[in-house]
Formats: structure tokens, sequence, C-alpha cells
């Protein structure tokens, strides 16, 4: 048998996301092994072709018993592969905190993929990025983006779901495998007084008390005098994961909820080394925080 995709990820080692897109690449890998076409594999299982595609494309979750018969067709005989794969495709089939939500399209799997990512890096250049938003600054951002009231119901949707993230990721935080997350902002976002002056220092007071926690936190700062910026293309997300899990995930909220989502490795290559240009040439580390800190300074006292 040739070397699969994903076949030395342990099924306790990854949350339903990983899990679900590792037994997605993996049956679809098995059946072209096999040189079967998803038709044939579909009329043998008495399925539609519809439903087996989606599941090779990790769309929707498959039963351990449909794993087993698929197997079974593809003449696979190894029982530890079975196993392996039918505890993925059970460990894809839990529900999480944002089923409820009922999410779609990318920022479904942005969602998804960030509660189980190590390492969450952030490149951010009109607001403080949304995991490290206090609920005031939220939903002013949020109503502003909405060109609505604070009060209203798609404004308060938006900033519950934002909140439920940040309490996901902080309930995580405290766990032995903790993510670490990296974030870059432009100085004009520590500026703009969204809300008012009074939220934004409380939001940068926040910051700086995210900042103390140096073991998970990197925060760094590109300032507006900056000649060497490689982020000017637009504000971006990188989720990384733990070794031979899956590979890096790049997403980038676009206006008018044109968001996008890519598993491309060439791209996740790029923007890792744009974001990595951020880090050298902006402040980082505790002159950021001295930055930051400074900034708030001013905006308390204007």
């Amino acid at each position: 048998m040739s070397d699969l995709p994903g076949h030395s990820i342990a099924p306790s080692a990854v949350g339903p996301k990983i899990a679900k897109v590792s037994v997605a690449q993996q049956l679809k890998a098995l059946r072209e092994e096999a040189r079967l076409t998803t038709a044939t594999v579909a009329d043998a299982m008495d399925w539609s072709i519809s439903k087996l595609t989606r599941i090779e494309k990790g769309e929707v979750t498959i039963q351990p018993l449909e794993v087993r018969a698929l197997l079974a067709h593809y003449g696979i005989t190894d029982e530890n592969l079975a196993a392996k794969l039918s505890k993925l495709a059970r460990s894809s089939r839990s529900r999480q905190w944002y089923s409820r939500y009922r999410l779609s399209g990318a920022f479904a799997d942005f969602v998804a993929y960030e509660n189980e990512a190590a390492v969450i890096r952030i490149w951010q250049m009109l607001f403080i990025p949304g995991l490290m938003q206090t609920t005031e600054y939220a939903r002013a951002v949020t109503a502003r983006t909405l060109r609505t009231d604070s009060n209203d119901d798609q404004v308060k949707a938006r900033v519950t779901l934002r909140l439920d993230r940040q309490h996901a990721l902080f309930e995580r935080l405290t766990g032995p495998d903790a993510p670490r997350m990296q974030v870059v902002m432009d100085e004009s976002v520590l500026r703009r007084p969204i809300g008012g002056r009074e939220v934004q220092v409380r939001q940068l007071d926040h910051l700086l008390s995210l900042a103390e926690d140096t073991d998970r936190f990197t925060f760094g700062v590109t300032p507006l005098d900056l000649e060497h910026h490689s982020g000017l293309g637009g504000s971006f997300t990188i989720l990384q994961f733990p070794e031979h899990s899956h590979g890096d995930v790049l997403f980038a909220e676009g206006a008018a909820g044109n968001d996008f989502i890519m598993t491309d490795s060439d791209a996740a290559l790029r923007h890792n080394a744009l974001f990595q240009d951020l880090l050298d040439y902006g402040r980082t580390g505790e002159r950021a925080v001295q930055f930051i800190r400074s900034i708030r300074n001013e905006l308390h006292g204007a």
C-alpha cells in the first residue's frame, strides 16, 4: 500500500475538524489507489455520488461502519488502518460549542480550525483582532461594520459568537497543550478610537494585560513610518497545527462576508514569510508593549 496522507496522525491527538479532513483525504486516496470511480463506489454503497463526493471533500462526516464498508470494498484488510480511520470518523462526529451557531462557508471552517490550532498568527491593519476584543469594543466595531446600532440583533449575535470563540481559546490556554498567539497590528489600529477614547483605552489595557503572559502571547506593532512594510496587501490569519496533523490554514476576512480560506502550501509559505517580515521590521516584545502603553497614555490624557 502506498504512503497515504495523514497515516501518521493519532486519532486521540486531533480534534473533530482535523479528524474529518484526515478521514476524507485518506478515503479518497484509497479509492484512487483501488482505481475506482466515485460513480462505481457510490453505486456499490447504494449512495448518491454527491454523498461520496462530499465525504471525500470533508464537507460532511462519515459513520465508522460506513468507513469499514468502504475499506472492504477497496480490498483493505489492514485492521489497524480500519480501526484508526473508524476512530477518526467517530472523533469527527463529536459536537463542539460552535455547532449551535450553524455557521457556513469559509468562516465555519475557520472557526473549526481555529478551535484546534496550536499556533494562531494574526496580522491586522484595521481593528483589534476578535480574539482579543473587549465586549464593548466588539459591539462598537461590529456596529460600525454593519452600519447599525450596537443593540441590533445581528450585532449581538456576532459579538456573542466572538465572545464564545474567546472563551474557547482561554479555556485551551489553561490546558496542557495551550496554543500560542502571535499578533501583529498596525499602529493605526491602536490609535483608532472605535467606540470612543475611553473604550479604546480600556481595550489597550486589556492588550497590555494579555501581553504579561509572554509564554502564550507575542505582540508586534508596525509603526506608521515603517518603510519595509510587507502587510499592505491586507489582514490575514494563519493557523498552524501539531506536527503531522494538518498543513497551515490561511484565512482572510473580506467585506460583505466574502471570506476565503486556503490550505495551499505555497500560499501558507508566502504569508508566513510576510508575517515574519512584520515581526522582523516592526516592534516586538517589550518594545511593542511600551509602544502600546505610550499610545494608551496619549489617548487617556487627550
